[in-house]
């Protein structure tokens, strides 16, 4: 079935909560050691639709079929959303669903103009600006227009950062320097294993640094916690990894970003 139908249902939230169920069960079967992965990843999922401030602005940069606007539009109280997708196709079912968000088609980083983006006709969540040799019998090349975070939405202030585009995170920071330091949002990125994008991990997380900002695990985030040094954030990539998605949360605003996700976990103050 595709998933996207059931996006913005009641029958999708349930179909989804069950899903993550039914993985957290097969990786306790099948690999133990991995669990902790999955579970880190569940927990950003429900601290991410819930963080965003009351009137604050919520922007999901790689919103695919929609899953996490849904997620945000019924448990946070976010008075606006804006999301970003690259797939014309995807977007315009976007728009259909979700007529009060602002979706922009387009890819981001920290360039203007058009750039090849290959969509993965397989396993669409995995499209990205970089191609993947592995999976090039899947692969369908378009072009795109693509902008910086602060030439698209010049006066934005968010106060939550979404960023799942497959190995461009660092691009997509670069791009939205300015909107970073204006709005100091938390952001939720996801980083694999790969090195993709033509930078390195260290690279990424030492932007981050200098921006002020310290990356933490989900199951950290609730708690006094200073966050991965670099050592830290590489190893946390290696098998068995901590996390697929980490936080990035500015210095300035730790304690109060641990004590939110303290009340969303329902941990005792």
């Amino acid at each position: 079935m595709d998933r996207s139908i059931l996006i913005n249902t009641k029958m999708g939230v349930l179909a989804q909560r069950l899903r993550e169920r039914i993985d957290l069960f097969r990786t306790a079967l099948r690999a133990p050691e991995a669990l902790g992965t999955v579970a880190n990843d569940l927990i950003a999922r429900e601290l991410l639709e819930r963080l965003c401030s009351a009137g604050g602005t919520f922007l999901d940069i790689g919103a695919h079929i929609g899953s996490v606007i849904d997620g945000v539009k019924r448990y946070s109280k976010a008075s606006s959303i804006i999301a970003v997708e690259a797939i014309p196709s995807k977007a315009k079912i976007l728009r259909k669903k979700f007529p009060d968000v602002a979706i922009h088609c387009c890819a981001v980083g920290d360039q203007e103009g058009t750039v090849s983006f290959f969509v993965n006709t397989k396993e669409s969540g995995y499209s990205s600006l970089h191609r993947n040799d592995s999976a090039l019998n899947n692969l369908e090349e378009i072009e795109v227009p693509i902008h910086r975070i602060d030439g698209l939405l010049p006066d934005a202030r968010v106060d939550i950062m979404k960023i799942d585009v497959e190995g461009a995170e660092l691009g997509v920071l670069r791009g939205a320097a300015a909107t970073i330091a204006r709005s100091q949002p938390v952001i939720m990125f996801e980083s694999g294993p790969q090195e993709t994008g033509g930078y390195t991990k260290q690279v990424l997380w030492e932007w981050l640094d200098q921006a002020g900002y310290m990356v933490l695990v989900p199951n950290r985030l609730a708690h006094n916690d200073d966050g991965l040094g670099l050592d830290g954030f590489i190893e946390a990539h290696l098998y068995p990894r901590r996390t697929t998605n980490y936080f990035a949360v500015p210095r300035a605003r730790r304690t109060e970003i641990r004590d939110r996700a303290r009340v969303i976990l329902r941990l005792p103050s």
